[in-house]
């Protein structure tokens, strides 16, 4: 099961308090998943139809905790895309009236008859909740969300301009920027920013799938603080090394020239402790020595054999 659908299915689990919820939903839901037909004579015909059968049991439920209607249910194959099944769910000509007109689509007229207005809901977005129900509602019928481990990206599918807008209102509202992108003639809205997907996830409600985000950014982030760790010791042990050489080339050369003798007694002991122990630190060279030393001593020794052996090779020029 996708990252995707695990989201999904946990927003079909959410249960709406108020009736002007279960309309947003409904309005978000048919504005990505529905079709209308017109049949003629006044008759209408309503139709969603989806892939993701959760989604599906879904809008059945809302349909008939709603507005008490019961639409037909049958499925359809398509041999072309690899024998994917989608599920349709019908309004037929009695029914689809009643829906029209709780999303606002129809009215009633004064002779018993009912009117087509317009063919795209008129949603109330004036409340806070109405707006979640419709961000949830867009979510789980024309949305998608990357599984994190293969980057940040949630999008939402725009069939046409009003639910294009009436989104944008609802992102602005949850203080969400607005980013467009358009493919084979499709729109999208879409996020980023795991800051701004997290946001999102909390306000349609899907408050597990958050969870399970922020503990893979958690396992991120102490993974990138290990590798900084390791990268930095790399780093110094090649450092160290590096020094190392140098100082071991120095105490030949002095070596070569019998220009160890010559040193203080500190000195000849501080080579004699480097040429024993080519790979230790600083510290641990400090360490071995009689009496014990810190680091800053050896490090001030190590800088007076350089001068010597400096002064010594021009000597020799």
């Amino acid at each position: 099961m996708s990252f995707s659908s695990e989201c999904k299915n946990e927003l079909c689990l959410i249960k709406p308090e108020k009736s002007c919820c279960l309309i947003s939903e409904l309005c978000a839901l048919y504005m990505t998943m529905g079709s209308l037909s017109l049949l003629g004579r006044g008759k209408v015909n309503v139709q969603f139809s989806g892939e993701n059968i959760t989604v599906c049991r879904r809008i059945y439920t809302l349909l008939t905790q709603a507005l008490h209607l019961a639409p037909q249910i049958h499925y359809v194959s398509n041999a072309r895309f690899g024998g994917t099944r989608k599920c349709v769910l019908t309004l037929g000509p009695l029914q689809s009236p009643s829906f029209l007109i709780a999303l606002r689509m129809m009215t009633d007229e004064k002779d018993g008859a009912v009117m087509l207005r317009s063919t795209t809901p008129k949603v109330s977005l004036t409340r806070s909740c109405c707006m979640r129900a419709f961000l949830r509602g867009a979510m789980l019928g024309g949305g998608s969300i990357t599984k994190p481990e293969q980057g940040y990206h949630l999008e939402i599918s725009c069939r046409d301009d009003s639910i294009r807008e009436d989104l944008a209102k609802c992102l602005q509202k949850f203080d969400l920027p607005i980013k467009q992108s358009a493919r084979k003639g499709h729109g999208y809205l879409y996020l980023k920013q795991i800051d701004h997907i997290v946001t999102f996830l909390k306000v349609v409600g899907a408050n597990q799938t958050v969870m399970e985000i922020e503990n893979l950014r958690v396992q991120r982030q102490v993974l990138g603080s290990v590798h900084r760790m390791i990268n930095c010791d790399n780093a110094n042990l090649r450092k160290q090394m590096n020094a190392s050489d140098e100082q071991l080339r120095m105490i030949a050369e002095l070596a070569e020239n019998d220009g160890l003798k010559g040193l203080p007694k500190s000195l000849q002991e501080m080579a004699a402790a480097r040429l024993n122990a080519p790979d230790a630190s600083l510290a641990q060279l400090g360490e071995a020595m009689n009496p014990p030393i810190g680091k800053s001593g050896v490090n001030h020794r190590m800088r007076r054999l350089l001068e010597y052996a400096e002064n010594k090779k021009k000597e020799t020029l």
